[in-house]
């Protein structure tokens, strides 16, 4: 009870203290001729107050707005991600005084140790870029999003956290890929406003669109695809919300197919073929089978006639495609500045720099803008180095193990359908990012945050 009535005094305290510095600048705003922030200004206090009495509605607000950064654009503009973080940052330090332990117990997983041995090898790398500025900016990126990864593993702590968090990227897949669809059929961009979402088309010449993302439309169709595959092995393994992870699982199936991300095409299938393995003695199987093939069938017709072609593209087929020899560019590069900078790599973000080297002017695709390296895994070793890309890639095993771990063990049945989601949905985003550039990407550190907290979780519904 004593607990109870200092938490209410404390969240009555950052309420006042919110509200009184809200009022101050909003008058301030007003008489300084800016009314419009003085009516944001309120609201933006209200929200924080939230984020910092309870800090799991700030990380939920985070996790909805990785892939939906085009809807948080036009509702927080600016840095509302960033502003959202550190409201969820204070909401952290606020909660650890009054469950003294949470945070150190958070901080030794051996996903949260390997992350500062990584963050402390990234800084490492910059001092011995070349482009000093470029690694600062590719540097602040990513201590941004090792940050957020610390704030899942501290605030994911029960199985309800851990199941609303994968339902959370279940439904922003579901919500992107309307729009998605939408974009499509109406010829036209709702939600996207980046230079990257709104300019991107097929070598065929057909507009892309990124659904509800500010992200490239192939980046975009990656984190599409993590929310998808839990949500189709959601829908088989449990009895619960069927039919909003049928929704989920079908409308994201079809946006990813109006996406023309081959790279998730192609990883959809193998994933697909991996899941019809597992369950093929499952009771839904058949029905699964019989009413996607179905709808496969019927879609057909829909589809333009140049997905056909990027898609043979990926064989061969459909007059080839310039960008996938590109792409194979990309990793020769980064290769021979592997071998040349082994231990701390070339540093953060400087891949772009030496992609324009005269020394590989002849390569096929190589253009005079400097390029990211279109594969996470070769990205991580050429940038931070095989010293760093172990502690990346320890992170990463940790966080299969584990998943594996609650597969096997689970303290009931609910843990166990979470943990099977989760590990399929890591496997193919892991598979899809050998063609993509993730390690910028919300989703790798969501991931891998999710990867620290699955174990702990389990382990406490067992004792």
């Amino acid at each position: 009870m004593i607990i109870r009535t200092r938490s209410l005094w404390s969240d009555f305290a950052i309420g006042l203290a919110a509200g009184c510095a809200a009022a101050i600048l909003a008058l301030a705003f007003t008489i300084l001729g800016h009314p419009e922030l003085a009516l944001i200004l309120p609201v933006a206090a209200v929200i924080g107050l939230a984020f910092a009495a309870h800090p799991f509605v700030g990380i939920s607000a985070l996790l909805f707005f990785a892939q939906l950064d085009g809807i948080q654009d036009k509702i927080f503009p600016g840095d509302g991600f960033k502003l959202m973080t550190l409201g969820t940052m204070v909401g952290v330090m606020v909660t650890a005084f009054r469950q003294r332990g949470m945070v150190r117990e958070a901080l030794m997983q051996p996903i949260a140790i390997m992350g500062m041995l990584l963050g402390l090898s990234m800084i490492v790398s910059a001092f011995g870029a070349e482009s000093k500025y470029m690694a600062a900016n590719s540097l602040r990126r990513l201590l941004a999003m090792i940050i957020f990864m610390y704030l899942i593993i501290i605030l994911v702590n029960t199985r309800a956290r851990f199941e609303r968090a994968m339902m959370i990227l279940a439904l922003t897949s579901l919500i992107s890929g309307v729009i998605l669809i939408l974009d499509v059929k109406l010829g036209m961009t709702l939600i996207s406003t980046s230079d990257a979402a709104t300019t991107a088309r097929t070598a065929e010449g057909f507009e892309r669109s990124s659904g509800a993302s500010q992200y490239n439309p192939t980046t975009a169709a990656t984190m599409m695809l993590t929310g998808v595959i839990i949500a189709v092995v959601m829908y088989i393994e449990q009895d619960r919300y069927k039919r909003f992870y049928m929704a989920a699982a079908g409308i994201g199936t079809l946006a990813l197919i109006f996406s023309f991300a081959r790279s998730s095409f192609l990883v959809y299938t193998i994933t697909a073929i991996f899941l019809f393995y597992r369950y093929r003695q499952h009771r839904l199987i058949i029905p699964v089978l019989v009413i996607g093939g179905m709808f496969a069938l019927m879609m057909l017709p829909f589809l333009p006639a140049s997905y056909y072609e990027r898609i043979a593209s990926i064989f061969g087929g459909g007059g080839g495609d310039w960008t996938l020899g590109r792409r194979m560019t990309y990793n020769v590069i980064g290769v021979n500045l592997l071998t040349e900078n082994p231990l701390f790599g070339v540093g953060p973000g400087n891949f772009k720099k030496h992609f324009v080297d005269s020394a590989y002017r002849y390569l096929p695709g190589r253009t005079m803008y400097g390029r990211q390296l279109h594969n996470m895994h070769l990205s991580i070793m050429v940038e931070y180095g095989l010293i760093g890309a172990t502690f990346f890639y320890g992170m990463v095993i940790a966080a299969f193990r584990g998943a594996r771990e609650v597969m096997r063990a689970p303290a009931d049945n609910d843990i166990g359908h979470l943990a099977t989601a989760y590990f399929y949905a890591l496997t193919a985003y892991m598979l899809v990012s050998v063609f993509v550039p993730n390690e910028y990407n919300k989703y790798t550190w969501i991931m891998l945050g999710l990867g620290a907290a699955l174990p702990r979780v389990n382990r406490k519904e067992v004792l």
